[in-house]
């Protein structure tokens, strides 16, 4: 897709610059700039976000809960497994 984008002469001055030392082209870059910034926001949502996506639980059920994760056959995370 094309567009026309409004950047000041400085930062546009040192995008291309930073493209030619990369050897990709502006538009690349530009693209890649665009992508990492809406990761790092998106990465960034607020605790409360975070907690609206967990499953919930009714009040009664939590004890069933805690007692499925203080029974023997809970395992337990193993940090090697997620390296």
């Amino acid at each position: 897709m094309k567009t026309t984008l409004i950047v000041r002469d400085e930062l546009y001055r040192r995008a291309k610059a930073q493209a030619a030392l990369e050897g990709i082209p502006l538009g690349r870059l530009m693209e890649e700039s665009l992508e990492h910034r809406i990761r790092k926001s998106q990465a960034r949502l607020p605790l409360r976000e975070w907690l609206k996506t967990l499953p919930k639980i009714p009040k009664d059920g939590l004890d069933d809960l805690k007692k499925i994760i203080d029974s023997p056959d809970f395992r337990k995370v193993d940090s090697e497994m997620w390296r």
